[in-house]
């Protein structure tokens, strides 16, 4: 009898061709990959590159054996009860979505609804909100699956032996699964792939670049005429205890001539000419960064436009990586400072050097590279001091755009039991309101934060403040004016007009509800 080959921690690179070549398909399936859409404040509609590398993985394992359809419900804003259309035209023999924490009510209703149109649909989850979260996932939703960690081999391997009637077993690294008699199988292990070369490209044949680029981006700007993203990497060494661990912390990535490879079929085939880098940390291997920046100037002089929605550390950066990031076409870098106190960049343990990323502002600035600073607020323990400080960092800096996220620390990460130590009850509340799209991410809109709640100290209120501090300071806009591509700039401050209107409307109207509301005695913990 011939062996079919696992996917386990002794066999780590077992190549999907392998998979089915040992145990071939035995009946067609269609397969319809979902991004759901659930409305929140920090919503953008790019690519969803999860479910493209999923598409172009299952292609390459199966051919035309598995037909694949990818919804990506995010770009018309489709509700969930929109999926009964989408199985009678598909006729899907298995539903699968790729999640975010601020998505999982809406993942949840596309699952119910299946299972009602459906029963015999197999339904599947995976992204981060299924990090970590298999067993309390199957216990209270019409999922089947749970996918932890990368899909790309385990998805292809678990379908083939579904469908060919074998047991799935226990043995797929990362799949999680609900028994006919309820009995559920949890893996606490993921698939790391070593090799990332060997995976196929994400298939970009479901993708209408016109349709994508005419819309907000991750970046919020965009000076290519079609832009596609780029996930070079997976993995970071960083210890950073807010954020997940989806693909470990281990950094494996492609290689140089790979990148280049993607970057060629996407500017020759489809008109690209604008690459969004999101990996975690794309500077980490220094030399990759120089012979990509290099080369992209030999081939394509000019022709080409870099940005990194992430993808960048700033205190590892020297001048002449900022050289080679501005030599390739790079117009624009985030950068995530997170908070500007020693004391919280210890506590969540991203240690970053502060003062070293504020040259690297300065740097860009001086280079005619726009820079965008991410911020978080409201961490456990935080006080009123550290929130001042972390925004004085942001005012005082010469950064062309800067965002504060309110914490929503995640089940399953390191800071989660920090804060859960701090208010348990006001931890769970917030985490409830993020599954339903309710929490307010940028401190304007949406329900109150946990830390709001915890401490009792007014931060969509001060958030919604600094926003304006930092916008309407004259060198600020001025450097907006200058840095900004002018179509991007016309856009975002469309966006941002609305943003604060939008959010002092839902401050009184929030005002009168608590007027019509009887006084409820809550007891808070005082911020250490």
């Amino acid at each position: 009898m011939q062996t079919i080959p696992v996917i386990d921690a002794a066999n780590p690179d077992v190549a999907m061709s392998d998979l089915v070549d040992a145990k071939p398909l035995q009946r067609n399936i269609k397969v319809l990959l979902i991004k759901p859409f659930q409305s929140t404040e920090v919503a953008v509609d790019c690519p969803p590159m999860g479910l493209l590398c999923l598409a172009a993985s299952l292609r390459e394992a199966f051919g035309d054996m598995v037909e694949t359809k990818v919804v990506d419900m995010k770009l018309y804003h489709q509700m969930p009860s929109d999926i009964e259309k989408e199985l009678s035209e598909f006729d899907a023999d298995v539903v699968g979505t790729s999640t975010l924490n601020c998505e999982a009510n809406a993942s949840k209703k596309i699952a119910e609804l299946v299972k009602k149109v459906k029963p015999s649909v197999l339904t599947v989850i995976g992204g981060p909100y299924a990090h970590k979260r298999a067993v309390e996932i199957l216990s209270s939703s019409q999922f089947d699956w749970v996918v932890g960690g990368p899909g790309d081999r385990v998805f292809p391997q678990a379908l083939k032996r579904f469908f060919n009637n074998d047991e799935l077993g226990t043995d797929i690294l990362g799949l999680s699964y609900k028994e006919a008699d309820g009995y559920i199988h949890e893996s606490t292990s993921q698939d790391l792939i070593e090799d990332l070369d060997s995976l196929p490209m994400p298939d970009w044949s479901y993708i209408d670049f016109d349709t994508y680029s005419s819309r907000s981006t991750m970046m919020g700007m965009q000076k290519g005429k079609r832009y596609a993203l780029l996930f070079t990497s997976r993995g970071c060494p960083y210890l950073c205890n807010y954020c997940h661990d989806i693909f470990s912390k281990n950094f494996k990535f492609q290689s140089a001539e790979r990148i280049l490879e993607e970057i060629e079929m996407l500017y020759e085939n489809h008109g690209v000419n604008e690459f969004q880098i999101i990996d975690d940390i794309f500077n980490l291997h220094k030399p990759r960064l120089k012979k990509v920046m290099h080369e992209v100037h030999r081939r394509w002089p000019g022709k080409i436009h870099f940005c990194f929605p992430n993808g960048v550390r700033a205190d590892i950066m020297d001048e002449d990586v900022l050289d080679d990031l501005k030599l390739g076409g790079t117009y624009s870098l985030a950068i995530a400072v997170e908070t500007a106190t020693p004391r919280l960049q210890t506590l969540v343990e991203k240690h970053l050097d502060i003062d070293k990323t504020h040259w690297v502002i300065e740097q860009c600035d001086k280079r005619g590279m726009s820079t965008t600073g991410f911020f978080m607020v409201g961490f456990p323990t935080e006080t009123v001091e550290e929130l001042k400080a972390t925004v004085n960092f942001a005012l005082t800096s010469k950064l062309t755009i800067a965002a504060f996220y309110t914490v929503i620390p995640q089940p399953g990460t390191p800071l989660y039991p920090i804060a859960e130590a701090e208010n348990a009850e006001t931890l769970r509340q917030a985490s409830l309101d993020d599954e339903e799209g309710k929490l307010a991410y940028r401190g304007d809109t949406g329900a109150a934060s946990w830390y709001e709640r915890t401490y009792d100290f007014p931060l969509s209120k001060y958030v919604a403040r600094t926003y304006l501090r930092f916008y309407f300071a004259p060198t600020r806009m001025w450097r907006m004016a200058r840095m900004i591509p002018k179509k991007s700039l016309i856009k975002g401050g469309v966006i941002l007009t609305i943003q604060m209107v939008q959010g002092e409307v839902a401050r009184v109207a929030s005002f009168f509800q608590r007027l019509k509301r009887p006084a409820e005695v809550t007891t808070v913990t005082d911020a250490k």
